[in-house]
């Protein structure tokens, strides 16, 4: 997920090519466990410096949640298939947080990711060598179980990116064992970046087989909250038309009620060089405040957005999300009759789009 804030999606119009059929299960599973209404995802973490954890939020907005994922494992570097801990607190302190979301009627997926490694290629080379080890692959999926048993987790959430494009077939091969091994009545969900055509060479896009990921999975998440990111000029994270373009292509390969639509509750604040400042809701809205200008409204794209001349003189542009720039994305969920939306993350967003999301998916 985090990764998705930095790094491009597949852009352009081009012709896909003829889509696979869905095949699959339709998402009769997804239908069984959690019922066939619309589905709200929320991505789950500790406290961050300056901004709040996602637990309050989590307990307070359960009515309009349904599933969580607790941002708490990843595969460790190396490559052998070793689940490790990341950013996670204690499994104490795990557990409790687990009973609160079950007490609360939600379920909670187990991440297992490829972030936050450092700088470079290091989650591709992380990707890579996993991928291509067939017993690194079968622990992995002893680890997830372990933690399933021991922790308690209702199913997995693979959040696999910058897999080296030749890894396609290995990737997919590999979401299958996952969904093999898991247990009757234990979801399976992937994040994906977003595209509008099948660059197979495309390092951030390649490795995903929608159509044969999407025939393996419950849910299939799109991260339509990369239009503009931390390594790109100033602009919306996410416009109407992008997510529009990005749910339209998604859903020639992968079943309409399994496609997830993500909504980034964040922002950045671009200016003075180097990498862009990541805002909550609050602090943007502070921000404008503090600055003394007026949050604008892009009517083309959709979304607020500020800009401000910083003390030492630098002009800096502001895009984030808030309740009206949800409504439309939510009006947007509707009219294609997806399945839901995942939010990144709790914690962050406007407190009143939880009223669209009442108002439109409960």
């Amino acid at each position: 997920m985090l990764v998705a804030l930095v790094l491009p999606a597949c852009g352009g119009s081009g012709p896909a090519g003829p889509p696979a059929k869905p095949g699959g299960d339709g998402g009769d599973r997804g239908n069984r466990i959690l019922g066939r209404d619309p589905v709200v995802y929320g991505f789950y973490t500790e406290p961050e410096p300056g901004m709040p954890g996602s637990f309050a939020t989590m307990v307070r907005r359960a009515r309009d949640l349904d599933v969580i994922v607790p941002f708490w494992f990843r595969l460790a570097e190396r490559g052998d298939g070793t689940i490790e801990a990341y950013a996670a607190p204690s499994p104490e302190r795990r557990r409790q947080v687990i009973r609160e979301a079950h007490r609360r009627n939600l379920k909670v997926e187990l991440i297992v990711h490829n972030l936050l490694y450092g700088p470079g290629d290091r989650s591709a080379a992380t990707a890579r060598r996993f991928l291509r080890d067939p017993r690194a692959q079968d622990r992995a999926v002893g680890g997830m179980l372990d933690l399933i048993r021991q922790e308690g987790y209702d199913g997995v959430h693979l959040d696999l990116e910058t897999v080296p494009p030749e890894e396609r077939h290995r990737l997919t091969a590999f979401v299958r064992k996952v969904r093999e091994a898991l247990p009757q009545g234990k979801l399976l969900s992937i994040a994906v970046f977003p595209r509008n055509r099948d660059v197979r060479d495309d390092p951030n896009t390649g490795a995903y087989d929608y159509a044969a990921l999407g025939r393996a999975v419950d849910y299939f998440i799109l991260m339509t909250y990369s239009e503009h990111r931390a390594d790109t000029p100033p602009g919306p994270l996410a416009s109407l038309d992008y997510v529009d373009r990005m749910v339209r292509y998604a859903l020639r390969y992968v079943p309409r009620d399994k496609v997830i639509v993500g909504l980034g509750a964040f922002g950045f604040d671009w200016g003075g060089g180097g990498f862009p400042r990541y805002l909550d809701h609050a602090q943007a809205v502070r921000l404008a405040r503090d600055r003394g200008v007026a949050v604008r409204w892009d009517d083309r794209a959709r979304v607020p957005f500020f800009t401000y001349t910083a003390d030492d003189g630098t002009s800096h542009t502001v895009y984030f999300e808030n309740a009206r720039s949800w409504g439309e994305k939510l009006n947007l969920v509707q009219r294609h009759g997806v399945r839901g939306v995942a939010i990144w993350r709790l914690g962050m967003e406007d407190a009143a789009a939880w009223r669209q999301i009442a108002l439109r998916l409960r």
